[in-house]
């Protein structure tokens, strides 16, 4: 990397990486690294809630976390080089809010405005067939606009989030320019050292417990399952 693209790499993950920290009910980050892997030139590596993993519910709140915590990567960007200079590596960052937003609204029962129905289409032939032309037409509209607020609000909550937590951004991409891998306990004991309103000791215990095992499963030429987000 050279130093500009170094920096640009350690922030888009860090925007991945704090805001977890910075809403209620989302993964653990287990470990951040800028180090070029395949076609990935970052990943921000997360610890899925066992619970939620095994029994497949996630919360509406979760799923809107997911969301705002993938659009961290392009959101740390535009803060640090403006809108015009944002690069194309949130690409996969979308392809994932995007479907995320579609089955929340086409097949979760969580838009006020589609209401408690899958209008997916899962069961088989088009997705409006069983409708008139008419309606099929107006509900996919509202569908769309429906994923478009979505994704518009999970966007601007990430962008004041990072934006009133400058500072946080900052410490963490810093530490990955110097080090290029740190772990989600070492950045949780970093945020705390900065704002120890955020983090408390427990916490960080517990996530020192739970990632563990997985960290130390960690191999240079080994790339674990759990999710990722990459740049």
């Amino acid at each position: 990397f050279s130093s500009d693209r170094q920096k640009l790499v350690s922030y888009h993950e860090a925007g991945h990486a704090v805001l977890p920290d910075l809403t209620e009910e989302y993964d653990l980050v287990n470990k951040i690294s800028i180090v070029p892997r395949g076609g990935a030139r970052g990943v921000t590596i997360f610890t899925p809630n066992e619970e939620a993993m095994e029994s497949g519910m996630y919360t509406k709140q979760y799923l809107e976390n997911r969301i705002c915590v993938a659009m961290g990567g392009r959101i740390a960007e535009e803060i640090i080089n403006g809108k015009d200079k944002v690069t194309t590596g949130a690409s996969n960052d979308f392809q994932q809010c995007t479907n995320t937003a579609k089955m929340m609204v086409e097949q979760m029962g969580m838009s006020d405005v589609i209401g408690p129905r899958n209008i997916s289409g899962g069961g088989g032939g088009n997705m409006f067939q069983a409708q008139s032309a008419g309606e099929g037409s107006n509900i996919k509209n509202k569908a769309d606009a429906e994923v478009d607020r979505i994704l518009k609000e999970q966007y601007e909550r990430g962008m004041a989030l990072l934006t009133d937590n400058r500072a946080v951004l900052d410490l963490i991409a810093n530490a990955l320019i110097e080090k290029e891998k740190i772990t989600g306990t070492e950045m949780l004991q970093m945020i705390r050292d900065l704002r120890p309103d955020l983090i408390s000791e427990d916490s960080i215990q517990k996530v020192a417990e739970f990632t563990k095992p997985v960290v130390d499963a960690l191999s240079p030429s080994v790339e674990p399952t759990p999710a990722t987000a990459e740049a």
